[in-house]
């Protein structure tokens, strides 16, 4: 992983600490954030970061590439993030909407 990445990985986890109730869960494969179920799992790759959370609607702008309903009201959404610029609000915004719909 390079340092980029580590920095991004650091400040992901410092914005998912300021959860309620949050359980992070290090596997060989990802990195599981839970409250409840699980609500995003990190994938570290060499360069970047890939990202799944689930929403209760689709929601398929960039850089959202690959959707897909997993039952009736919930919606897989993955999403590659290569560096701190791209951690901005939307994506905080989806991570936070993420965590409430898992916590219901």
């Amino acid at each position: 992983m390079s340092p980029t990445i580590s920095e991004l990985f650091e400040a992901l986890l410092s914005y998912l600490i300021t959860f309620e109730k949050l359980e992070i869960i290090y596997l060989k494969t990802c990195v599981q954030c839970k409250t409840g179920a699980t609500f995003l799992s990190i994938y570290t790759k060499r360069n970047h970061l890939i990202l799944e959370f689930q929403l209760q609607r689709e929601e398929d702008q960039f850089p959202i590439y690959l959707c897909k309903r997993i039952s009736k009201n919930r919606v897989l959404h993955r999403i590659a993030v290569g560096g701190l610029s791209e951690f901005d609000q939307q994506l905080k915004n989806w991570l936070k909407e993420a965590y409430q719909t898992i916590r219901k």
